[in-house]
């Protein structure tokens, strides 16, 4: 069967795509980092008794069967022994997080993610997201010889691994851009999302609602209909056009990057989450990473590249 012109036009864009393509920039390192400083502070900060608590109905954690077993918090069962396995997390997390060796550490770091994932008692989401992401960032940080992952690289990688990693970065957009349009849309499902007041109970809460300092502000202007409206139907949109952007070009994705930290960081200043909001912030800087290097580099076995990594490079040339 022919090929026709249209399908072969689209090959040879899709082609020319993946030849430049190149994750190994500054960006793709901020956002696993600040994925990884959340997950820090995440095991920092909360006593291992309150991430293991019993639940009713559920038993004791962490549950260690099936899959379960491949969790860091399943190689012990005393409390002594969690102690030592969340330090454990905690050193993986912390090297991930400071950029050294990404294709020695991202493994590594996809493991500590799992096992907080699925081991821990009352996970807030933020956990789940930040697993799929570092699972899908496996075949791109394996491709990252960098010796940090905020220097610019060396010299061009091999065109299988910009084929890999193309794809892979594909798949990141794709579970991001699903992640925010999901759930907007399922929002117009209920009742308080679809008339625009869930905003109204949302910052009452007794658990999640607004807290100081800024509770007096946004409980008073709560108390007008537009203003918990354009707050409620706001939020909505701005996750829409989210999840567009991620999906289209480097600028598009950036401007999506900007609205990402406006929404979260709304959600920080008023609900608290920081966690959540950290991996979402992260998995969208990632999702803005270029996907091809303004300033061409050496190509393997192209001479001696000693000095060529001596300085990073900057946000505009990675």
């Amino acid at each position: 069967m022919p090929i026709t012109p249209a399908v072969q036009s689209l090959a040879d864009r899709l082609a020319a795509r993946t030849a430049r393509h190149d994750m190994r920039s500054r960006w793709f390192g901020a956002g696993r980092t600040v994925i990884a400083v959340a997950q820090l502070g995440f095991l920092l900060l909360t006593p291992m008794k309150a991430l293991l608590v019993p639940v009713v109905g559920m038993g004791d954690y962490p549950h260690c069967n099936s899959v379960r077993a491949a969790s860091a918090l399943c190689l012990g069962s005393s409390g002594a022994a969690h102690e030592a396995q969340r330090w454990l997390l905690v050193v993986i997390v912390a090297v991930a997080a400071s950029g050294y060796r990404p294709r020695w550490t991202v493994i590594p770091h996809a493991w500590a993610t799992y096992s907080i994932a699925v081991s821990i008692a009352v996970p807030d989401g933020g956990e789940s997201v930040a697993m799929i992401m570092c699972f899908l960032m496996i075949p791109i940080g394996l491709a990252d010889d960098r010796t940090w992952h905020w220097q610019q690289p060396a010299r061009e990688p091999a065109p299988s691994w910009r084929t890999i990693t193309f794809v892979a970065f594909l798949a990141v957009r794709v579970q991001i851009a699903y992640l925010y349009l999901d759930s907007a849309i399922s929002k117009f499902g209920v009742a308080d999302w679809a008339n625009g007041t869930a905003e109204y109970y949302f910052l009452r809460d007794n658990m999640f609602g607004v807290a100081k300092p800024w509770d007096g502000l946004f409980l008073a202007l709560s108390k007008n209909a537009l203003v918990v409206v354009a707050l409620t139907w706001g939020a909505l949109v701005i996750e829409i056009a989210i999840g567009i952007c991620v999906l289209a070009s480097d600028r598009w994705r950036k401007a999506g990057l900007a609205m990402d930290i406006v929404l979260h960081g709304s959600i920080i200043l008023t609900m608290g989450l920081w966690s959540f909001a950290m991996v979402m912030i992260g998995s969208a800087v990632v999702c803005a990473t270029p996907e091809s290097r303004a300033t061409p580099l050496p190509r393997r076995g192209a001479g001696n590249c000693a000095t060529s990594h001596e300085r990073p490079a900057s946000f505009a040339q990675a």
